[in-house]
């Protein structure tokens, strides 16, 4: 009975607020609006019929969509009921069944701290003796790290790159990066977390995996086999761990909080009100502080390589923060209807954005622009295991996940035949060399054009559309030409690079990294061949792998 009141509430409210939207400005109708959806409540009824939607997954042995559920519903549970302890315990559950006894464990000790009933104890006391009993039984699938370290020694300022790689500055370049030692293939140069990065949860240009945001970290974006807590607050943000929570909260999160229902749908605008968020917690909440900052370092470039290692982590933020607003930015004017309604509705920034609307809208815009040339998307594996008899499909390989500003990367410059590699693990952006690179060479990455794919007359319309300049790197410049058109060199090793691709993705894991190993190896070798249809299926190969390879070392079935 009250379900039908409430619901006749419900319709009396739309037709009135239908009648607003007619008879006053719409400004007024909107801030009304969002006073009331900027962000979905907490609800152990919704929890309640997420978690009996993920049993029923459970039962099926569907355990990646009982998971999902589960997480779901633990977003939805209140605080201080036993929704929550409930969820834990059934989580514990399927860790059990995947035998993933430390998890399974944990589990069952957050479901203890959060009201799971005591007469029920006993349940899950028999099955921590169990984990305990039954660990090592899972065989360890090999960690992507093994692989994934920096070839050489790591840089003293910029530790997450090689400490061969240079910043260098010309007038036809502007700034780039360049190596003072020669690189082989499949060296590794550089491993980086972004200054910041949003989760996406819906896009216009991409397919982002279903139920995102309860798949990975809302801070670092790692996937922690699903294995996620909640924020106490919102219903759509989640984390790997409580260091995760309490990092995310101080830098960006208790201004996320009450609008994170309006931000996911917000697209790009997420990560720039992120940044700006971040820019506020890092001047201590005073909007003055972070508009004079910017104000007096306007004009002073600056990059990653001007952190300071000896410096606290609150000033090197602000040097981060410098290096972004230096980022080359696009000419496009973006709309910042969204960040407004956004702002002028928020329940602590109401005033900051009343009094300081002109510096932020400016701010934010800029930060949009740079945005928009520079912030790398974020990719990752899918999480779910294929069945036996389905081959593994692309969208397994690289789904993505969400978006990220990257200062290093963004100091790499593009080239049609580029002689990096990109992938990423875990949230980190790991650049690959893909060919040799000898003393003194600059190290090039691909802006959504290689000559792989695209005839030389796409590739230049699209990057100067893109991005403003008229590309002259070496496949422009003599003209290569696309693979259609490529011959071979080595009948040989044409037969073997065919081969590899055609393998590389179904072969065991250590075979596999064997074989890559050995394409390497071949890539080095034969480059002055280059570009020659086996070397294009080799590097191909490559990329293939460690796509393949970056996918979380546990799958969920």
């Amino acid at each position: 009975m009250l379900d039908k009141r409430v619901s006749r509430v419900n319709s009396f409210l739309i037709k009135l607020l239908s009648i607003i939207l007619f008879t006053t400005h719409y400004k007024y109708c909107w801030r009304f609006c969002l006073s009331i959806t900027m962000t979905q409540a907490k609800s152990d009824k919704r929890s309640g019929e997420l978690r009996a939607d993920g049993n029923v997954f459970y039962i099926k042995r569907q355990f990646f969509d009982a998971l999902l559920k589960y997480n779901e519903s633990l977003c939805y549970a209140e605080v201080d009921t036993e929704n929550a302890g409930l969820v834990y315990a059934n989580r514990s559950a399927v860790y059990f069944e995947m035998k993933l006894f430390d998890k399974a464990i944990k589990n069952i000790e957050l479901a203890k701290l959060h009201k799971y009933p005591e007469k029920n104890f006993e349940i899950l006391d028999r099955r921590a003796t169990k984990c305990n009993e039954m660990k090592g039984d899972r065989d360890t699938t090999s960690d992507p790290w093994n692989l994934f370290k920096l070839t050489y020694p790591a840089n003293k300022a910029v530790p997450f790159i090689a400490d061969c790689l240079e910043l260098k500055e010309s007038e036809k370049y502007g700034r780039h990066i360049i190596t003072n030692k020669p690189l082989k293939v499949g060296d590794v140069v550089s491993i980086e977390t972004p200054f910041c990065s949003v989760l996406l949860s819906e896009s216009k240009f991409v397919e982002v995996p279903p139920a995102n945001i309860y798949q990975r970290c809302s801070n670092c974006l790692q996937d922690s086999t699903l294995d996620l807590i909640p924020c106490s607050t919102c219903t759509k943000a989640m984390f790997c761990s409580q260091e995760c929570l309490e990092t995310s909260y101080k830098r960006y999160h208790r201004y996320e909080c009450p609008v994170m229902d309006e931000l996911l749908s917000s697209g790009s605008v997420h990560i720039a009100l992120r940044l700006f968020f971040i820019a506020l917690s890092t001047f201590d909440g005073s909007i003055e502080t972070v508009e004079k900052f910017f104000g007096e370092n306007e004009r002073k470039p600056t990059t990653v390589f001007d952190v300071v290692s000896s410096s606290s982590e609150n000033e090197k933020n602000r040097t981060r923060l410098l290096a972004i607003t230096s980022l080359m930015a696009s000419k496009k004017l973006f709309s910042l209807h969204q960040h407004g309604r956004i702002l002028s509705n928020h329940p602590r920034l109401k005033s900051v954005w009343e009094f300081h609307q002109e510096f932020i809208e400016s701010f934010i815009q800029k930060l949009c622009r740079i945005s928009d040339l520079n912030f790398h998307g974020i990719f990752g594996g899918s999480l779910q295991e294929r069945e036996q008899n389905q081959k593994t499909l692309p969208n397994d390989l690289q789904q993505s996940i969400g978006t990220g500003s990257l200062l290093f990367a963004s100091l790499v410059n593009h080239s049609c035949v580029n002689n990096l590699l990109r992938t990423c693990v875990q949230g980190k952006v790991i650049y690959v060399v893909c060919r040799p690179v000898p003393n003194g060479a600059q190290l090039f990455d691909c802006y959504k054009t290689n000559f792989m794919k695209q005839r030389k007359a796409e590739r230049q319309a699209r990057l100067f559309k893109d991005f403003g300049f008229p590309c002259d790197c070496e496949a422009c410049a003599l003209n290569f030409p696309s693979p259609p058109a490529l011959t071979f060199k080595d009948v040989k090793l044409l037969k073997f690079a065919k081969k590899a691709d055609e393998e590389i993705l179904t072969l065991p894991r250590g075979k596999a990294v064997e074989k890559y190993r050995e394409c390497c190896d071949a890539l080095e070798r034969n480059n002055r061949n280059y570009p020659c249809i086996e070397l294009c299926f080799l590097q191909t190969t490559i990329a293939k792998f460690l796509l393949n390879h970056a996918r979380p070392a546990i799958l969920i079935p």
